[in-house]
């Protein structure tokens, strides 16, 4: 089936009517927004081994003896 974008006025075809409606692959994807799940803070802030030497540090600082989980095989 072949139809018109709401959007833009280009036609494209498809088997049925998308669950988007009568809007175009192209303009669709303009409306997705590929957002950070966690904050930004936390894929632009510290590694994983950074945190993990932090939280040993403060657990000794603190009198514990914490030790990662991959130390324990």
């Amino acid at each position: 089936m072949i139809f018109k974008c709401s959007n833009c006025d280009k036609a494209f075809a498809a088997d049925e009517l998308p669950r988007r409606g009568e809007v175009c692959f192209a303009c669709h994807i303009k409306t997705v927004r590929l957002g950070f799940t966690y904050g930004q803070e936390d894929f632009h802030g510290p590694t994983i081994a950074e945190r993990q030497r932090q939280t040993v540090e403060q657990a000794k600082i603190n009198g514990y003896n914490a030790e990662p989980v991959t130390n324990w095989m």
